[in-house]
C-alpha cells in the first residue's frame, strides 16, 4: 500500500484526474482504489478544517495571522494526502470494495448459503411438535387433541 503513485495529487489536480479517467478504462479496481484514497483525503481535510474552525475562538491576536492560517491549511492538506495514501482510516479501501461490488457479492452469497443451510436444518411441517401453553389443560380423545 505504500508504493502507491497517485496520478492526482489532490482532487484539484485536473490533469491527474484526466489521467485517472483514462486508466480507469484499463484497470477499474486500481482506479477505484485511487478514487477511494482521494475521497478519504478529502474527508480528512474536512475534519482538519472543522478542527481549525473550532479552534479559532481560542487563538489570540498575538499568535494569529493570515500567513500562519494559510500555512496550517496547506500543512493539513498535505497531511491528509499522506494519511490517505497510507490508509490510516481505511475509508478509501472500504469505499473501493463497495464500488467494485466484490464485498457485496460475497456477502450476498454467504447470506444465501446460510439461509439455505438453516432451512434444511429446520424440521418439516408434518413432524413439528406442538407444545401447549403453560397452564392449559390438554385432553386427547380418540386421536383428537382438545384444549
Amino acid at each position: 500500500m505504500e508504493n502507491i503513485s497517485l496520478s492526482a495529487k489532490s482532487y484539484l489536480d485536473f490533469a491527474g484526474l484526466g489521467d485517472l479517467k483514462a486508466r480507469a478504462k484499463d484497470n477499474q479496481e486500481e482506479a477505484a482504489q485511487e478514487v477511494g484514497r482521494q475521497f478519504e483525503a478529502m474527508f480528512v481535510q474536512m475534519v482538519f478544517k472543522s478542527m481549525r474552525e473550532a479552534n479559532a475562538p481560542l487563538k489570540s491576536d498575538l499568535m494569529g495571522s493570515s500567513a500562519g492560517d494559510t500555512f496550517e491549511q496547506m500543512y493539513h492538506e498535505e497531511l491528509s494526502q499522506v494519511m490517505s495514501q497510507k490508509g490510516v482510516f481505511g475509508l478509501g479501501d472500504w469505499l473501493a470494495h463497495q464500488v467494485t461490488g466484490k464485498a457485496n457479492a460475497e456477502k450476498a452469497m454467504q447470506a444465501y448459503n446460510q439461509t439455505r443451510d438453516t432451512a434444511r436444518a429446520l424440521p418439516k411441517e408434518n413432524s413439528a411438535v406442538s407444545m401447549p401453553l403453560p397452564g392449559t389443560v390438554v385432553r386427547e380423545i380418540k386421536g383428537q387433541t382438545y384444549e
